[in-house]
């Protein structure tokens, strides 16, 4: 397929428009929380997100939280409490109508799934607040050979947020623990003690955070920095210390302003199987800029330097970036953007652990360079209750990552690898998303992403969708039933199969994923609740990675109690 039949369709694609937006229940005490933005492909952290625009309104929110249960990795039930966290920004203000700071959820399943889940948190209006999140959630039997495909999660984390006049600071700890098997053998031929094929992953986590909070300071700044230390059982360590700055200089008031981004990325690794050395892959990121606000027109003018250092592969060098964002304002308040950014996209032990947790031991992790990217896009409300954000970009990598089971294993355990195109690698986005509210009961929303990359050194993009979707509704029935359904799919992609016929490579195309979940609640009192969640509904074991299958039809039934 040719490049330029992709960048016809980019332009007939510009009209499509897309967001989210809230709106209000009534007076009914509910409050449930999510705050959802378009993201793109999982595999690729190399776009920005579609910008927001912040919208107010004098009726309650409605903050009812989507299933949220995309495919992923390995099966997960996630679920969004209705207190939260007093340091998450994101749902400041959105806490449980009710006022109860305390909140505990318990529930039960097939595969032997239990879950658990409590926040304790302190009085919320007082200038130190803080609060506890812990959280237990296991499946003793997955899709595979019984317990050997089981899986756990448990964290516990203390967050805590002082203000003072002028500024505010954030603190976090928490520890989190992973625990699954690699089950994708052949289990008519094989079989395997789970105790030899683990993989645990223990997680350390501690930031803070100190920001300005004047309304109209003469310089505004925040500076965040995070310690993350992961340790897995096939000894392996990652020692991860970021900080990032940031700071805006008015220069004329309400029209120029300066701004500055600085980033620092220290990181130590260490493989005892590739060998015991600790080595260094540290990231070095200053994009200063100028904000041009001329009322309808806006331009936002920068320059990104990059410097990255890896002494596993040898890499000492600093790359610049332009940057431009250009805006218009319509008197209807519709805003059209285009721009040009380009970057070097940090990859870790963590975040390819994270996207697929099938990897061997001493997987070699190396940088994505986003050479290039020229986007446009469009966000605004089409008429009451629907607003739309949109986003198209062309662009090229150097670097960019595949996922393929290693051909070089003797256990036939079908771990991956990652390979890199050293090619330069042309792609095509489109991201949309729409958000509709027509009654105070009911709220859809429907996000889509299309990706096309040309071809280079690889014959497929593997384990890359060329298309992901959901259609997200949530539906406040009545009084005590609050109900919401989610629909995913995620198109076909490829894989590569070394050991199908005489340890000769192939390709095998995965089908596409079709995923339906569905949550309802019944509200005993403001205090108690009884929930059912059913996922997978359509009961298809789909393999968002080649050869390890996701659990069919699975339910969990359990309670919610608000103190």
């Amino acid at each position: 397929m040719k490049l330029n039949s992709h960048k016809i369709v980019l332009l007939m694609l510009l009209s499509i428009p897309a967001l989210a937006q809230n709106k209000g229940i009534g007076d009914e005490e509910i409050t449930i929380t999510k705050e959802r933005s378009v993201k793109l492909q999982k595999a690729n952290r190399v776009f920005e997100k579609i910008p927001t625009e912040e919208k107010t309104t004098t009726k309650r929110k409605m903050a009812y939280t989507f299933f949220e249960k995309k495919p992923v990795g390995i099966e997960e039930v996630e679920f969004s409490p209705n207190i939260v966290s007093p340091v998450d920004e994101n749902k400041k203000g959105k806490t449980q109508s009710s006022g109860y700071p305390n909140y505990f959820k318990v529930g039960g399943g097939n595969f032997g799934r239990f879950y658990a889940e409590t926040f304790i948190n302190s009085d919320q209006s007082q200038n130190l607040v803080f609060g506890v999140h812990g959280l237990h959630n296991a499946a003793k039997r997955g899709p595979i050979d019984g317990e050997n495909s089981g899986n756990s999660l448990s964290k516990i984390a203390v967050d805590g947020k002082y203000n003072s006049n002028g500024f505010e600071l954030k603190g976090n700890l928490g520890y989190e623990f992973r625990k699954y098997y690699f089950f994708g053998y052949d289990t008519t031929s094989r079989e395997y003690d789970k105790e030899d094929i683990k993989q645990t992953l223990n997680i350390l986590n501690f930031g803070v955070t100190l920001q300005n909070t004047n309304a109209n300071p003469i310089i505004d700044y925040s500076i965040k920095t995070n310690l993350r230390n992961l340790k897995d059982n096939l000894d392996a360590t990652e020692l991860e210390w970021g900080t990032q700055f940031n700071a805006t200089f008015p220069i004329i008031e309400n029209t120029v302003t300066a701004m500055i981004e600085g980033e620092a990325y220290l990181t130590n690794r260490s493989d005892a199987i590739g060998g015991s050395e600790v080595k260094k892959r540290n990231l070095f990121r200053i994009a200063p800029s100028f904000n041009l606000d001329f009322n309808q027109f806006n331009a936002k003018l920068g320059f990104k330097a990059v410097n990255e250092y890896d002494q596993v592969t040898e890499i000492n060098q600093t790359k610049g970036f332009p940057t431009v964002t250009l805006t218009y304002k319509t008197p209807g308040l519709f805003y059209f953007f285009a721009g040009y950014d380009g970057d070097i996209i940090r990859n870790t032990l963590g975040s390819m652990l994270d996207e697929n947790p099938w990897l061997k031991p001493a997987v070699s992790i190396l940088n994505t360079t986003k050479d290039q990217e020229y986007f446009i896009g469009s966000r605004g409300d089409l008429f009451s209750g629907l607003n739309y954000n949109f986003k198209a970009s062309y662009g090229k990598f150097t670097g960019l990552y595949y996922f393929n089971i290693y051909d070089m294993q003797t256990n036939y355990l079908r771990k991956y690898d990652i390979g890199y195109d050293e090619t330069q690698t042309d792609f095509v986005n489109v991201s949309a998303e729409f958000n509709y509210q027509p009654k105070e009961f009911w709220r859809t929303n429907l996000t889509a992403d299309y990706w096309y990359y040309e071809k280079g050194a690889f014959d497929k993009p593997y384990h890359r969708p060329s298309f992901e979707g959901r259609l997200g509704n949530t539906f406040v029935i009545s009084e005590k039933i609050v109900s919401n359904i989610d629909f995913y799919y995620i198109g076909s992609t490829y894989a590569r199969d070394p050991f199908i016929a005489d340890f000769l490579d192939q390709d095998v195309k995965l089908p596409a994923i079709t995923d339906l979940n569905a949550e309802f609640t019944y509200l005993f009192s403001e205090q108690f609740a009884f929930f059912v969640k059913l996922n997978n509904i359509i009961g298809k074991n789909y393999q968002r990675f080649y050869n390890y299958p996701q659990q069919g039809l699975n339910f969990l039934v359990g309670i919610n109690v608000s103190l």
